[in-house]
């Protein structure tokens, strides 16, 4: 927090430094849940989720890294674009409902049904706690990307107000 010369506080935006961080810790965890994934729960085909993110994590990294050169429009939404989308995917989609919906289902005595409907491929019941946890995490960790990535954006626009951002 900081404050205005009246005295109100007003949030500070994100760093840049914060935004590459956010993402780089989204794309860790991810990783490290997928690789684990691939090898202890014998699914090869979970190994490539880390691979396939890694040039759309680069290219986010590679326009922040413009935008702190040159304050840029269109780095900061190429930066936001991806991040929000990386962070709708794999919050959303992959972590919220693939794991942290299936793991309150088991919990709660909710019926298998209630989740193999929408994901007829994954194990149920969860049966892999380390999986399980990494899987949720990510949701924590792209809630945090999706914050940074919107405050980094209005941050811009509040800077350059006469330009498109």
């Amino acid at each position: 927090m900081t404050s205005t010369s009246l005295g109100h506080a007003v949030e500070a935006p994100p760093s840049i430094r914060t935004a590459v961080i956010s993402l780089v810790t989204l794309f860790a965890i991810t990783t490290v849940h997928h690789l684990y994934g691939g090898f202890a729960l014998g699914s090869p085909n979970r190994l490539l989720v880390p691979v396939l993110l890694l040039p759309l994590v680069a290219s986010a990294v590679a326009a922040l890294v413009v935008f702190r050169r040159t304050r840029s429009g269109a780095a900061v939404r190429t930066y936001a674009t991806i991040a929000l989308v990386l962070a709708g995917l794999l919050g959303i989609v992959h972590s919220a409902y693939s794991h942290l919906y299936k793991d309150v289902l088991f919990l709660t005595g909710g019926s298998a049904d209630l989740y193999v409907l929408l994901n007829p491929d994954e194990h149920y019941p969860p049966d892999d706690v380390f999986f399980e946890v990494t899987g949720v995490v990510e949701l924590g960790a792209a809630i945090v990307v999706a914050v940074t990535a919107i405050g980094l954006l209005r941050a811009a626009r509040t800077a350059n107000p006469a330009r498109r951002i």
